[in-house]
């Protein structure tokens, strides 16, 4: 498969420190990847400058059909289809769900033959599909929904973009286990829909059972990368990230 993203020789710096150093990886369409490591590798910072929102020093960030990120603003990278869930979830405090919702359609162009009122329907439908009780819970205030709910709602208003590439920060921070199986369930169900899926998660272990593919940063640089189905028998890694639990 063709990669969807393909990042090479990325560096970031903030003043004097390097954030990343010299970071290349690729996510192949229709895959799930993985970013690992402990706080302050890098992972987050690593979306974050996919985004447009950190600026890199250097390297190239190239999506499907040779278009390079580096050097566009933000909405200009959304609009072609990179578009991030963020760590935190951001709920947009004074909207309803659906209103959430609604502003992940900002960025939507019209398709051949589909105007934007027609995409967003239909995005509408598959969110719907995916989480019913957002739909139970459309007209409610956002702010006042659980953590598994707002994270179910921040993963529903990036799919409302139509992602080419979806970026998850953390989708499990701070969420109860069984919330945690219900969003890995759901992620699993977004690669089966065909969606291309770069994902950051300080929860190795459950990330490397639905990954293809993984990279682990530590210090700003990959350490470490493979089939997601390998490194999870990784004794390095087990012992370091996935606190010696074995798969």
């Amino acid at each position: 498969m063709a990669n969807m993203l393909e990042i090479k020789n990325l560096t970031v710096t903030y003043g004097a420190i390097e954030a990343l150093k010299d970071v290349s990886l690729a996510v192949q369409e229709g895959s799930i990847v993985a970013i690992l490591g402990a706080n302050g590798a890098g992972k987050s910072t690593l979306l974050r400058t996919i985004s447009g929102v950190v600026k890199a020093r250097s390297g190239s960030i190239v999506l499907g059909g040779g278009k390079e990120l580096l050097g566009m603003y933000p909405y200009k990278i959304a609009e072609l289809g990179v578009i991030q869930s963020p760590e935190g979830r951001l709920i947009l405090q004074g909207l309803t769900t659906e209103e959430n919702l609604l502003v992940g359609t900002y960025g939507l162009k019209n398709q051949p033959g589909k105007s934007k009122d027609q995409q967003t329907r239909e995005n509408f439908d598959k969110v719907y599909s995916l989480f019913p009780i957002l739909k139970e819970r459309r007209k409610q205030q956002a702010n006042t929904l659980s953590g598994g709910e707002q994270q179910m709602l921040a993963i529903g208003r990036a799919l409302m973009a139509s992602p080419q590439v979806l970026l998850l920060d953390e989708p499990s921070l701070g969420l109860a286990p069984l919330i945690i199986r219900d969003i890995f369930a759901i992620i699993q169900q977004l690669k089966k829909a065909g969606n291309t899926i770069l994902i950051v998660e300080q929860n190795a272990f459950q990330t490397l059972k639905i990954a293809d593919y993984a990279y682990v940063l530590e210090l700003g640089h990959v350490s470490m990368q493979g089939p997601a189905d390998e490194l999870i028998h990784n004794e390095t890694l087990v012992e370091a990230y996935l606190g010696g639990q074995k798969a």
